[in-house]
């Protein structure tokens, strides 16, 4: 036998799904696999590993999509596949953090934390904090982080409301939910306006949530008269920290994305000629921003599709990037060429969130909903079955 250590570190290895299906083995393997020490260790696996990543697509009208992205990577066709989650469930999603996200139901409504590949989520109530009715011109979103100094997972939720006379922000507050507690409390507010376009912080990096900014929210086109910096918020401190973005990065005229590639902060700055995506090597040094794409459009393009960079391939040469709302294109950084990728059954987008194959939900054990369900079900059955069999000497 080998020892347990080293049994860990093997199937740690594994793909999510393998593990999932190994729980089934016996009652020693899934306690094994449920233990808290190997999810974690399985987690940290993940994270490396392309195979073991998830878009979650979020399509016009709330509905959301899976598209595993392990099946794209050969050059194999892949599906995208539909949750539980139709458009009168939500409202819209959180960032996501170690394989689990906050779906909200409504403005100021239930929440749920979901992790979509143990298709199983938790309800959890939203903060009765409210402003006054006569401020108008909401603006509300959310982040998820982990805490590893408290062990626990954090919902932030910022929200500001602007008097309907002058505009001026009149209510600001940050809140946050542990899942430990089971309370809502509320810390510093915002250090300035919220962003208009944005419903949700982008991942943990760092121990901090990330968001880009601007000193004019309600300009919707690209302008030259506006500044942007990076509001961070430590999970830790609970506190913000700002950086103002160096002048080494043009942004006149740019629709510009925060989000995450690799193990980097990454910026997208799309032109109608051109789109540029900048990555900060050494989290925190403004002077490592550096230019790791230029891709010029063959024709002006319009601003309001969709552009994104995704993931790295698994040999870490090419770029996915996620365009024109319908396609998924592989941007090799060596040849500088794009090549387009087939996907099958992608709706109309206007959000996509990459997301670990996991097997980490607070609270709780690892194993689905629907599984659980079912094995309850098929207890009650074979507990009927029993009673017939012996109390009617029928043959079942």
């Amino acid at each position: 036998m080998l020892p347990s250590e080293l049994w860990k570190e093997i199937i740690s290895r594994l793909p999510a799904k393998c593990l999932l299906r190994s729980r089934c083995v016996s009652k020693s393997w899934r306690r094994m696999i449920d233990c808290p020490d190997l999810i974690k260790l399985h987690l940290s696996k993940s994270a490396q590993s392309f195979t073991n990543h998830t878009l979650i697509l979020t399509e016009t009208g709330f509905n959301l999509h899976l598209l595993d992205l392990g099946l794209i990577d050969g050059n194999n066709n892949a599906q995208v596949s539909e949750t539980p989650f139709v458009a009168n469930d939500i409202y819209g999603i959180s960032n996501t953090c170690n394989g689990i996200v906050v779906v909200i139901a409504e403005m100021f409504g239930p929440l749920a934390l979901w992790n979509p590949f143990l298709r199983k989520r938790m309800i959890f109530p939203d903060s009765p904090s409210k402003c006054v009715e006569f401020y108008q011109y909401p603006s509300l979103f959310y982040g998820l982080c982990y805490d590893s100094r408290i062990d626990d997972y954090k919902v932030v939720r910022n929200y500001e409301y602007r008097s309907i006379y002058t505009r001026k922000v009149e209510c600001s507050k940050t809140e946050i939910y542990t899942f430990k507690s089971k309370v809502w409390r509320e810390v510093q507010p915002f250090p300035c306006s919220l962003p208009y376009s944005s419903l949700m912080w982008g991942r943990q990096v760092n121990g901090a949530l990330h968001i880009l900014c601007n000193d004019k929210p309600f300009k919707f086109k690209p302008s030259t008269d506006f500044k942007s910096r990076i509001v961070g918020f430590s999970v830790e401190s609970e506190s913000y920290f700002e950086w103002m973005l160096p002048l080494s990065i043009p942004t006149k005229g740019a629709f510009m994305g925060l989000d995450f590639l690799g193990d980097c902060l990454m910026l997208a700055c799309d032109t109608v000629s051109c789109v540029n995506v900048w990555v900060m090597k050494e989290y925190g040094e403004q002077d490592t921003w550096n230019n790791l794409i230029t891709i010029v459009y063959p024709m002006p393009h319009d601003l309001t599709d969709l552009f994104k960079p995704l993931v790295y391939s698994k040999d870490g040469k090419k770029v996915m990037f996620f365009c024109n709302q319908f396609q998924f294109v592989w941007y090799d950084l060596e040849r500088k060429i794009m090549e387009k990728v087939e996907v099958g059954g992608v709706p109309f987008l206007i959000q996509l969130e990459d997301c670990i194959q996991s097997l980490v939900f607070p609270g709780g054990s690892s194993e689905p909903s629907e599984g659980k369900k079912n094995r309850q079900e098929k207890k009650i059955k074979q507990k009927r079955d029993d009673f017939l069999s012996k109390g009617f000497k029928l043959k079942l």
